[in-house]
Order: structure tokens, then C-alpha cells, then sequence
């Protein structure tokens, strides 16, 4: 006789905290202590392998140990890229409300998590999967008396007063919207309505945030970056409209990775560079100000962004007649659309050149500039920098270097060479022909 033995807590840790590493919203976020923007790629690192725990970095550089699961991975949506839809023919597993609520406290009063990160599949219906999510919180927050940090996904299509019941208990709220326009989404999660399940409900959560209704704080969202074959220009439209018109505090971008038994299981790889280089815009739009027609110019004719060149390198080669900038006077804004200049080295180079001039390498490269980046964009007493004529090249590669030495070098003077006082600054010094050679 086949006796069948009920999973345990721990089990279900291991399997809803595995699938919970499919949601992106709570890798860390990129410092903004930072000049030189977030890296890539972002991890969370597992602590002591327990199940479900994760170390996440926090905005001012430290870190919180999150528990971060899934309440269950069953779930009715056919979306053509999710491990937990289904397609996927595997075992599913599922909490009880309070199961989850104790397991989470055993851990939090064993000072193994200091917050929560709660996920889930659909199982029947987005708002009853809402409502025991929302339960598992309660239970956290009015029974345990837990009043930390608590990250709520809310479930596309849930029912309002659930959502504003989620507004009330969690720390921060997110709906994941998966795709920029309907027509995308559309193809990858068919069963799925934009307009009703996703943009409604984010609509409700701005309003009931700003309303101060509760503790939640901000909104978060996630796009899968490859699944629709959507442009970067695609995903930077609907990213801006979020900043803009519902003040979200992160969009985040998970690249596709095909899953077996899916329908896009033959669908091609996302590569990690275009999440990289996402990430760098969302820095740029979001941190350093930067305007929409300012980051059109890093993308090509496609409406995507080339790999091979940072975005704020490639939109400053584009504005090269606002360059070399003086570091003694240029403002904080012109500061921050040099590369390799970041929030933190701007505000030092300002603080620092109110008591004296900055007229070192030395003294730059103390505050955070990477020299490597921005020596041909900015200007101080000894360093003068190439005219714009001549970043046009690509300073940076190694084949436009190959090129100048094998012929343009022979045609520079010191007029078109652009160094008045001293050839030690032109990038042509010391090639054949060069007239300081």
C-alpha cells in the first residue's frame, strides 16, 4: 500500500524559496554612495544554505537578511516564460497561513531574517490567493507584532480592498507588469489583461500610498527583458511613464531564460549585457536627471542599446560640442554628463573646489573619477584635452587606436591635434609622425 506523507515546513521552504529566486524585485539595489553606477550583475548571496534566506543589500550600503518565498507555486496562468505556470509538469507545494506566518517568526526570533519577502503562483483566483497572502502578513504584523520590513507581491487582477488591504500591512508593494505595451504581454501571458490585472491595481497602490493610506512606502516592478521581442526604446517608454506618473522606487529587469515545456522553450537566450545596460539607463533617468531626448541618443536605429558601449559614454560622444567641461566651474549637472563622474565624485569635486583649484589627476581621482573615462571630457590648469573633432574617434578601442597609428597620425599638426601648451595630453603623442614624436 502507497502511503503519501505531507511535505514539511522545511521542505516547503526549499522548494517555494528556490522558485522565489525567479522574482527579481528583491535583489539588491546599486548604492547611490556609488559614482560609477550599479554593477552587474546582481546577486543575493544564500546564508548558511538555510532555505528561503537571502542576504539583500540595502540603499545605504548594509544589508538585511530577507526571508523570500513563494505562499504557493501552483498557479492557473499560462504565461510562456514562468517555471511555475502551467506548462511546467512538477510537483507543487503550498503553505497554510499560519504554517507560513510561524515559520517566518521561528526564524526572525532566532535573528536568522530581519524581514520578509512574500511571492506567490495563482491558485483559484488572484483574490483568493491575495487574501490568505494578506492573512499570512496580518498574522505577522497584529499576532507576532512584527514591525519590520515586509515586501508584498499583490496578485495582477486582485480585488481593490485587497490591495488596499496590502497598502495597510506591507513595507513595499509590487505587481510585476512583465511586458511594456498590452500587445506584448499579450503574447507571452495570454491569459493576462494589462489594463485590468496590472496598470489598474499599480494606479490604486499610487493612490493609496500617496494618500498616506498604511505603511507601505513605494511601489516596485519587474519586466522580463527578451520574452516579447520588445525593444529597449519599448521598455524605456513604459519605464519612464512609471517614474513619472506613479513615482515607482525601482523597475527592475530579469533576462530571459527559456524554461522547458514552455512555448518559448526554443526562444533565444537574453544576453546579461542588455540588462546591464538597462539597469545603466533606469541610472541614468532615474539618479543623474538625465532628459528623454538626452537618452534617446544611446539608442541605435533599432530602438536598442549597443552592447559594446556604456549608454552615458555613447550620449556624451554624441554632445561633444558641450565638451571638455572645466572642472573649476562647469555646475553640478554638466559634472554628471561626464563619464566616469558619478553623484558622489560631482558633489566632492563642488565641496572641494570652494576652498582651492582642482588642477590634478591625483586630486580627481581622491574624489572617484575614473580617469580612464573622463580625462578626454574635462579641463583643469595642465590638462588640456583633445578638441571635439577628435573624440570623435574611438577613444577607447583598440582598433581605432591601431588606425591612428598606422595613418592618422602622419596628417596631425598642432593645430588639428588641438594641443596649445603641451602634446603630452593628445592621444596621438609618441606615434610616427606626430610633430611632439
Amino acid at each position: 500500500m502507497l502511503i503519501k506523507r505531507a511535505a514539511t515546513t522545511i521542505e516547503k521552504l526549499d522548494a517555494l524559496g528556490g522558485m522565489a529566486r525567479d522574482d527579481i524585485l528583491s535583489r539588491p539595489e546599486p548604492s547611490p554612495k556609488s559614482s560609477k553606477g550599479p554593477k552587474q550583475p546582481y546577486t543575493l548571496q544564500a546564508r548558511n544554505s538555510l532555505p528561503g534566506v537571502y542576504r539583500a543589500a540595502l540603499p545605504n550600503g548594509k544589508f538585511i537578511n530577507l526571508m523570500r518565498v513563494m505562499f504557493t507555486d501552483f498557479c492557473k496562468y499560462d504565461c510562456h516564460y514562468c517555471p511555475n505556470s502551467t506548462w511546467v509538469p512538477r510537483k507543487r507545494y503550498g503553505f497554510k497561513v499560519d504554517e507560513l506566518a510561524n515559520a517566518f517568526m521561528e526564524l526572525h526570533q532566532r535573528h536568522t531574517v530581519a524581514g520578509l519577502f512574500l511571492s506567490s503562483g495563482i491558485a483559484g483566483s488572484s483574490s483568493l490567493t491575495m487574501e490568505r497572502m494578506v492573512k499570512v502578513v496580518e498574522v505577522i504584523r497584529k499576532k507576532h507584532k512584527f514591525n519590520g520590513y515586509i515586501h508584498l507581491k499583490v496578485m495582477p487582477g486582485a480585488d481593490y480592498h485587497l490591495v488596499e488591504a496590502a497598502a495597510s500591512l506591507g513595507s513595499r508593494l509590487s505587481i510585476n507588469i512583465e511586458s511594456p505595451t498590452p500587445e506584448m504581454l499579450s503574447r507571452i501571458s495570454p491569459m493576462k489583461d494589462m489594463q485590468r490585472d496590472i496598470l489598474d491595481p499599480m494606479s490604486w497602490i499610487h493612490k493609496l500610498i500617496s494618500g498616506g493610506h498604511g505603511g507601505a512606502i513605494g511601489q516596485a516592478t519587474q519586466m522580463v527583458v527578451g520574452a516579447a521581442n520588445e525593444t529597449d526604446w519599448d521598455i524605456f517608454q513604459r519605464m519612464e511613464q512609471l517614474y513619472s506618473q506613479w513615482n515607482f522606487k525601482r523597475v527592475y529587469y530579469s533576462p530571459f531564460q527559456p524554461v522547458r515545456y514552455t512555448p518559448l522553450e526554443e526562444h533565444p537566450v537574453t544576453p546579461m549585457v542588455r540588462e546591464h545596460r538597462l539597469y545603466q539607463v533606469d541610472w541614468l533617468k532615474r539618479v543623474y536627471r538625465y532628459s528623454n531626448d538626452e537618452l534617446k541618443l544611446a539608442y541605435d536605429d533599432g530602438g536598442f542599446l549597443p552592447h559594446e558601449d556604456d549608454p552615458k559614454t555613447s550620449i556624451a560622444l554624441q554632445n561633444l560640442d558641450t565638451f571638455p567641461v572645466n572642472v573649476n566651474e562647469a555646475t553640478r549637472d554638466q559634472l554628471l554628463r561626464v563619464p566616469g563622474l558619478g553623484p558622489t565624485s560631482a558633489q566632492r569635486i563642488l565641496q572641494n573646489r570652494k576652498a582651492h583649484s582642482v588642477d590634478t589627476w591625483r586630486s580627481l581621482q581622491a574624489m572617484g573619477v575614473v580617469k580612464k573615462r573622463a580625462w578626454p571630457f574635462l579641463y583643469f590648469p595642465g590638462h588640456r584635452p583633445p578638441r571635439a573633432k577628435q573624440l570623435k574617434l574611438d577613444l577607447f578601442g583598440e582598433a581605432a587606436r591601431e588606425q591612428r597609428k598606422a595613418g592618422l597620425a602622419a596628417t596631425q599638426t598642432p593645430e588639428t591635434c588641438g594641443v596649445a601648451t603641451s602634446c603630452a595630453g593628445c592621444p596621438m603623442y609618441g606615434t610616427p609622425g606626430h610633430p611632439g614624436a
